[in-house]
């Protein structure tokens, strides 16, 4: 919804501004809470600026970009509870979470964190105090259960529960669907990524210096979620990123550098990198991203007058809606949670012999697939399969990908 009001304002440059001043103000929350806690300005740069490139490939307009602002903010209001010791800040914690439980299904995962930070943090003051009833403690308690009971109540709340077991559960879908295979297999899109695990590895003996167990926790807890699944690394970084420049810092605590310094240093090296992205004509471009996109096949597909049921790649979607939606119908799109689609997409990428079957079922006119898994290099085996069928040929093809039709 609040995509299209962006698009309703401003039409595509909306949602382009939009996505924009959503991730611009995720890595200001992972600054402001490293000044926060103390942090110098030579490491809250350096980490807040290898966060922003350790999640580029997360930068979607999808709703997902709610759930990387919104696990910031609880753990921007966590962090100043934790140092001021003001009440207020935990009532906040149920309220975003309200409005992330209506806003994407990753509350869910902000939900189990947020359990666990609460866990350590009651324990440390039993440790303490010597009391589990302490005021602090009922107040952490009292947090975290409000906040499971708002993200059940909401509208969509157990069938967000339901949603995420069964795609974790399923093992097809999480061995073909990028997103749900680990970055191991994916090392090629998350170069950047390792680099900050290996600095957050780093950190831990930091953390530990400074007795800082709820953070190591948290950290260690969505480094290894991350690593399961690839599709948690922005978690694990937006909301660790802290506590790995605190870390960082204790270990080098004999490393002084002038305020004055670091401003003109980070000031020099944006200059240079904006100077670059304006001369490659990479940045403050607004628009379709042309280079992402079946540009080719779609006016092919509309100078040839061709219309009936395509079997598309799942990217492509919502390019085909917007461009043929008289002519084409879509078989998937990217804002699909419908299982009765996504198992026979994957199925059928794949060929699988159970893919053979939904294919022949769904009685396609065109196939436009990619030529193969952007983030694994791997080809589709579909496409393979199409070159060897006689009643099947390559209608058009270009650098993006393949269109087939039937002869």
């Amino acid at each position: 919804v609040v995509l299209y009001l962006a698009y309703r304002l401003m039409e595509l440059d909306g949602v382009i501004l939009l996505r924009a001043g959503v991730l611009t103000f995720c890595l200001a929350i992972v600054y402001l809470r490293c000044r926060l806690s103390g942090v110098s300005g030579l490491f809250a740069l350096v980490i807040a600026a290898l966060s922003g490139i350790a999640i580029l490939n997360f930068t979607g307009e999808r709703p997902n970009l709610f759930s990387f602002l919104f696990i910031g903010l609880t753990f921007l209001l966590l962090d100043e509870y934790t140092r001021t010791g003001k009440r207020w800040l935990l009532y906040g914690i149920p309220l975003v979470i309200l409005v992330w439980s209506n806003a994407h299904g990753g509350v869910v995962l902000g939900v189990a964190i947020l359990g666990l930070y609460g866990m350590v943090f009651i324990f440390e003051q039993y440790r303490t105090e010597g009391d589990w009833k302490t005021r602090p403690n009922m107040l952490m308690a009292m947090t975290v259960f409000l906040s499971v009971v708002v993200l059940l109540i909401s509208p969509s709340g157990l069938d967000t529960l339901k949603c995420i077991l069964f795609q974790q559960s399923g093992t097809f879908v999480k061995e073909r669907v990028s997103e749900y295979q680990s970055p191991i297999t994916l090392w090629r899109a998350a170069m950047y990524y390792w680099v900050f695990v290996g600095v957050a590895m780093t950190s831990l003996l930091g953390l530990f210096a400074l007795k800082q167990y709820r953070q190591a926790a948290v950290l260690l807890c969505l480094g290894a979620l991350s690593v399961i699944g690839y599709r948690y690394i922005p978690f694990f970084v937006l909301a660790g990123a802290p506590y790995v420049a605190a870390g960082l810092e204790r270990l080098m605590r004999n490393v002084r550098v002038p305020s004055a310094l670091i401003s003109l240093v980070m000031l020099i090296l944006s200059l240079g990198f904006l100077g670059y992205g304006i001369k490659q004509n990479s940045v403050f471009q607004f628009g379709v991203a042309q280079h992402r996109f079946p540009i080719g096949a779609v006016e092919y597909i509309k100078n040839n007058s061709l219309h009936g049921k395509v079997f598309n790649s799942i990217n492509w979607g919502g390019y085909l809606l917007w461009h043929l939606k008289d002519k084409m119908q879509v078989f998937i799109d990217g804002r699909t949670l419908d299982m009765n689609r996504m198992i026979p997409y994957t199925h059928i990428l794949w060929m699988t012999p159970e893919g053979r079957q939904f294919f022949a079922q769904g009685d396609f006119d065109l196939v436009l697939v990619s030529k193969g898994n952007q983030f694994s290099g791997e080809r589709y085996p579909l496409v393979a399969y199409l070159k060897n069928q006689s009643n099947w040929k390559v209608a058009y093809q270009d650098a993006k990908g393949y269109l087939f039709g039937r002869r």
